[in-house]
């Protein structure tokens, strides 16, 4: 194939780079993005308080009424199931630790999501639980306050 002939296969690929929108520029955190940011950071530490300490008044405000959550078993427990679990005991922390370099938040108007790197040790769904865990929250803001959607905990296994 001769370079002319190149070029006019390509011409199809260049005109629709060059008429694609070029990309945002990266945007510099606001005073307000980082605001919300610090709030939704300490909601997580006032929700990991209340789990703790088995609060289960305390830990069903944290989550919405249509709460979904996937645990390490990948079992999906609606809200009710994980208020029974903690009423009973089938759920308690011996601890729990965000690791803060693995943490991020992307905050989307009134929806955020939530990642980070576990370490714990306790009970899940009634089954022993101790080790790393990677877990996504998706967050809410209503009302005023944000609530928990849905969440889901894999655990990291060795390579």
């Amino acid at each position: 194939m001769s370079k002319f002939q190149r070029l006019l296969w390509s011409l199809p690929a260049l005109a629709q780079l060059m008429l694609s929108p070029a990309p945002a520029p990266a945007e510099e955190p606001t005073a307000a993005a980082a605001s919300v940011e610090a709030e939704l950071r300490q909601t997580i530490r006032d929700y990991d308080e209340a789990l703790r300490r088995a609060d289960v008044a305390g830990v069903e405000k944290f989550w919405a009424s249509e709460y979904t959550f996937v645990n390490p078993r990948g079992e999906r427990l609606t809200r009710a199931d994980r208020v029974a679990n903690l009423r009973t005991g089938r759920t308690a922390l011996d601890s729990l630790a965000h690791l803060p370099q693995d943490e991020r938040i992307q905050v989307y108007g009134d929806i955020a999501l939530y990642t980070t790197l576990l370490a714990l040790s306790g009970r899940y769904s009634g089954e022993a639980k101790e080790g790393q865990f990677r877990a996504l929250v998706v967050w809410v803001r209503r009302d005023g306050r944000w609530q928990q959607l849905a969440s889901q905990m894999t655990p990291v296994v060795a390579p």
